[in-house]
């Protein structure tokens, strides 16, 4: 191959490092635009790259990155063996078997690379050269980088397969729960893509500083967010599991005690988040304290029950407010608030019926 491992993940972290060049740092130049387009409308082309153009390779190689073939090709392998990994624990006996599909995992990876540089007629020496002479910064917020860079590591794919292995036990224990009393979201879920506004998530990352080439990537990937879990235990804790293309699978455990404790987030970076269950409102709270685009205040998840044209789905909402004692989230210039919300409908036989 034309590719080492070390090779796969040098290009990835110098392809999103060459991004950071263009990215705008000031609030103002990360104020969202004032259109309000419809709710499944694409990203505004002039806001995908905010930056000055830049070589059509590295634009070629971001839309690589953001397409479903390398992605699609990493998701049928992890559900093909995931089966191998069905009660592994981390840290504890590393079986010859696994060494031996993370070997084929990482070919599989070199493989689309060597497609890549051949249907553009170039090799990773080249590449490596380009991402270097337009990579001005070397000190990316580490927030939005870990993912990328590991994806070919064995400890990623290691948490992948586990996770894959976790999330296939997890649907068949949410498809014995109850839903008991007037809230609990445990359920199999399907992201409503028809509902999704992708403005709205490019708007938000927009507004948190993050750089153009990994906002491509994010908005890509909420398009085909799957695998969706949620394990409620009304005041205790609710656990929520996912796939999110080119990241992974994912699985978060908020303890519902409303007491502040450091976590990581979907990034791998340590926060202060604090979660309880709010029975005023009939929501899940999840608040990550003084992030660094709202230092002075919070980050806000909420999962909650909404009624779409008499059909109940359950709606995952980000907000930033500006001020850990504001009551009412921030606003773009045209008055809509900064955020999206991810719609969510229940799979047959499990969570809330859906009521028409």
């Amino acid at each position: 191959a034309i590719f080492t491992t070390s090779q796969v993940r040098e290009i990835f972290r110098q392809s999103i490092n060459s991004s950071s060049k263009y990215t705008r740092n000031t609030r103002a130049s990360r104020e969202p635009s004032p259109r309000s387009p419809s709710a499944n409308e694409t990203m505004p082309e002039e806001s995908k790259h905010d930056g000055p153009e830049v070589d059509p390779l590295i634009n070629a190689f971001a839309d690589f990155g953001t397409t479903g073939d390398l992605d699609g090709a990493i998701s049928d392998f992890i559900e093909e063996n995931c089966e191998h990994f069905e009660g592994a624990e981390e840290g504890g006996e590393n079986k010859l078997e696994w060494t031996d599909l993370h070997r084929q995992y990482v070919e599989m990876i070199e493989l689309h690379l060597e497609s890549f540089c051949k249907e553009h007629e170039t090799t990773a020496e080249t590449m490596f050269q380009l991402l270097s002479d337009v990579n001005s910064d070397s000190s990316l917020d580490q927030e939005f980088v870990p993912q990328v860079i590991k994806l070919c590591e064995y400890s990623f794919f290691f948490q992948n397969m586990k996770e894959a292995a976790d999330i296939m036990a997890a649907k068949r224990e949410a498809n014995t729960l109850k839903s008991e009393g007037e809230f609990n979201l445990s359920g199999c879920y399907q992201l409503c893509t028809d509902l999704l506004n992708v403005t709205e998530v490019e708007k938000y990352y927009e507004f948190t500083g993050c750089p153009w080439y990994f906002r491509k990537i994010i908005v890509a990937a909420s398009k085909r967010l799957s695998d969706i879990v949620v394990l409620h235990e009304p005041e205790e804790k609710l656990i929520f599991k996912y796939s999110l293309q080119f990241f992974g699978r994912k699985s978060k455990e908020y303890v519902l005690d409303d007491k502040l404790v450091e976590s990581e987030n979907m990034w791998g970076k340590v926060i202060q988040t604090k979660c309880f269950q709010d029975n005023a409102s009939s929501k899940v709270r999840i608040q990550a304290v003084k992030p660094s685009y709202a230092p002075d205040g919070f980050n806000e998840n909420t999962f909650e029950w909404e009624d779409v044209d008499g059909e109940r789905l359950m709606v995952w909402k980000r907000r930033i407010y500006e001020n850990m004692d504001d009551k009412e989230p921030l606003e773009d210039v045209s008055g809509d608030f900064i955020g999206p919300k991810l719609y969510f409908r229940p799979m047959s036989g499990t969570g809330s019926p859906s009521r028409k």
